[in-house]
């Protein structure tokens, strides 16, 4: 009898401690900066944005089963997953709200969300660089890629595809990765000082299609310490 009851006891104590505990969402991502990231909080990032998803709602309810729905509020594109933890890539812009439904015995016993902001898309190609090996401007890139301190950095690109041309209509180089450029080289060797000619196809998080034609000045013999001279001598 005495230990029935205190059995009693208990069960009521941890009924009381599951009703108090809150079920959270845990999101683990890599930030713009590269740093790895883990929140029970809503937030903005860029796309695409790959997370690792997961609750604590197995420890609040023994033998529960957890449902996932990952929604675009803009675009109402929904997907529902089933595992205790899920991986989803976020590709789309506006706000995506990622719920958490819990269930006991077919019944729902708790549910949550957090919503994960993708910003508007943004891409920019400058128009020259200088391949010295001076560490400023060494490669061709999209902006806020190859030197990030410039302003107008690139957000929210899911697909990229740039193409590097001479005068003569000769391609040159051609890359996939946004975070990569050209040297100013071809086959291996400096190409010479002048002219050449960029083509960006690219698609943003917020469908923006990116399709960028321009100019792009290779100059060697430029560099920072001739501008400051210059500046100081004027």
């Amino acid at each position: 009898m005495y230990l029935r009851k205190v059995s009693c006891i208990l069960t009521m104590l941890c009924t009381a401690l599951m009703a108090f505990a809150e079920v959270e969402i845990k999101v683990t991502y890599t930030d713009e900066t590269g740093t790895e990231v883990t929140t029970t909080e809503s937030f903005s990032s860029e796309a695409p944005l790959p997370a690792h998803i997961s609750s604590n709602a197995t420890e609040l309810y023994e033998g529960a089963s957890v449902e996932w729905h990952i929604r675009n509020l803009s675009s109402g594109t929904s997907v529902t997953r089933y595992d205790e933890e899920t991986s989803f890539t976020f590709t789309e812009a506006g706000i995506n709200t990622v719920s958490l439904i819990v269930r006991q015995n077919n019944e729902m016993v708790d549910s949550t969300h957090i919503d994960i902001t993708i910003t508007e898309s943004h891409l920019e190609m400058p128009n020259a660089f200088s391949p010295n090996n001076d560490g400023h401007n060494d490669f061709y890139g999209a902006k806020g890629a190859c030197h990030p301190e410039a302003s107008g950095h690139y957000k929210s690109i899911v697909e990229f595809h740039a193409y590097i041309f001479n005068r003569y209509g000769q391609k040159l180089y051609d890359w996939t990765d946004i975070t990569q450029g050209w040297d100013g080289t071809y086959k291996g060797r400096p190409v010479k000082d002048g002219t050449y000619f960029v083509y960006v196809k690219a698609r943003g998080a917020d469908g923006v299609e990116y399709n960028i034609r321009k100019d792009v000045n290779l100059i060697r013999s430029y560099n920072l310490v001739s501008e400051t001279n210059n500046d100081n001598n004027e």
